[in-house]
């Protein structure tokens, strides 16, 4: 048997034992990544033939978690669009001076709601009111004429039925004068003195036909007096109407631009009334829905921070024409404001509803995102040391719109099935739960 050299140097033995040892290392690292490569395959194998197995080694370190969970039903899912626009009364006046003066009295306040009618403001009468005292006293004198007229019109015909008869008595005593001159009992003169009697009875008829005549046209300028008295006391009297600011319509007085003791001239602004029962909500609507847009599609006001629903509606005009510069279509929507939460001019966040169909809708706060893609946990019952437990399990799922609080889930989710709706940021693969009520 040969024995190892004494002579071999320490400095070769070491460079020999650290290249085994290097070698040593090389093999057992290259053993270890094949073991464990063995195992993850099992494991993963295991895992996809059979996802509750995980279950019970998370259960069996880890406490049930109380989360509140939903089961997803079918609900009524919605194809929308979202919009701001503009409100607009639908009756809204500007009340303006038909007449200058100066303000003499206000006699309501903003934000107050009038009725037709109502007054508003008042201007000072000045010379407008002593206008309408005059033109009322030339109506009186006017009336007292006529009188006058009537009275003298009645001697006038008193006057010619005198006459008249006078002039009957003397034709009378000229036929009678007549017959005796020709029976030779009168002389001839009398007949020449009878005959003059009635020629001066016909003289006076038409002198009294005269005065008949003149007393009817003294009427009929008493009574043009008159007209024209009640047309200057009608004048006066809506220059004093005008002096008063009424509302023409039912609504709610906006601010006063001008005080008491202003002098406003006619066009110039005192206040607007506006009705605010019903608005119309202007939208501008991109050109490529034109097939879609109809009257009568449903709109809602949504409540920007909540999302709430704060009002519904319905198209009910759509211009025939397009924007060139912006490429929309004006539409308008009617809302009923009888709560009177909305006002004129109010910006406003809108959805218009183009389609209504069946699907599936489930909380927002169920939803959790990685990688830009939406997960939610769905629940499952498994066994954990021969008791049963609920775990979850991460799903991939597709969404669509969102209404309200709500996501439309277009892939990814079945009726029936049940998810977690709180405490997701906690939950992993597999995690144990306990729902909670």
């Amino acid at each position: 048997m040969e024995t190892p050299n004494p002579k071999i140097n320490n400095s070769a033995f070491r460079r020999l034992s650290g290249q085994q040892g290097l070698l040593v290392g090389l093999g057992l690292g290259i053993v270890l990544a094949i073991g464990g490569m063995t195992v993850f395959s099992r494991f993963g194998n295991q895992r996809a033939a059979a996802p509750t197995q995980s279950a019970p080694a998370a259960g069996a370190k880890n406490a049930a978690l109380p989360v509140k969970v939903q089961q997803v039903g079918t609900s009524t899912t919605e194809e929308s669009t979202n919009f701001v626009g503009a409100l607009e009364a639908q009756q809204k006046v500007t009340l303006q001076p038909q007449i200058q003066g100066r303000i003499e009295n206000i006699l309501v306040s903003s934000g107050q709601r009038v009725q037709k009618g109502t007054p508003i403001a008042s201007l000072s009468l000045d010379q407008t009111q002593a206008n309408v005292a005059s033109s009322i006293a030339a109506a009186n004198a006017a009336q007292a004429g006529l009188k006058t007229a009537q009275a003298q019109l009645q001697q006038a015909q008193a006057q010619r039925t005198k006459v008249a008869a006078n002039l009957q008595l003397q034709q009378t005593q000229l036929n009678r004068t007549q017959q005796l001159v020709s029976e030779g009992a009168l002389a001839t003169q009398q007949l020449d003195i009878a005959r003059n009697n009635v020629q001066a009875a016909i003289a006076d008829l038409q002198a009294a036909d005269k005065e008949v005549a003149a007393a009817n046209a003294g009427i009929r300028q008493a009574q043009a007096n008159i007209r024209q008295a009640q047309a200057g006391t009608a004048a006066a009297q809506v220059n004093v109407n005008l002096k008063r600011v009424v509302s023409p319509i039912n609504g709610i007085v906006g601010e006063f631009p001008v005080k008491i003791g202003d002098y406003v001239s006619t066009g110039q602004t005192i206040t607007t009334i506006i009705q605010n029962d019903a608005l119309d909500l202007n939208l501008s609507v991109p050109s490529n829905r034109l097939k879609q847009l109809r009257v009568g599609l449903p709109v809602q006001l949504v409540e920007p921070t909540t999302q709430q629903v704060i009002g519904t509606g319905a198209i009910n005009y759509i211009s025939p024409t397009v924007s060139s510069n912006q490429q929309s279509i004006l539409s308008k929507a009617r809302f009923n404001n009888s709560p009177g939460r909305l006002r004129d001019g109010q910006y406003v966040q809108a959805r218009i509803i183009w389609n209504r169909q069946p699907g599936i809708l489930i909380p927002t706060v169920a939803i959790s995102r990685i990688g830009g893609q939406s997960f939610v946990f769905v629940t499952e019952n498994t066994t954990v040391n021969d008791k049963p437990q609920q775990i979850v399990h991460q799903r991939l799922v597709r969404l669509g719109d969102i209404q309200g609080t709500n996501y439309q889930v277009l892939e990814g989710l079945k009726p029936g099935e049940t998810i977690v709706t709180s405490g997701i940021l906690k939950l992993r693969e597999g995690t144990p739960i306990q729902p909670q009520s």
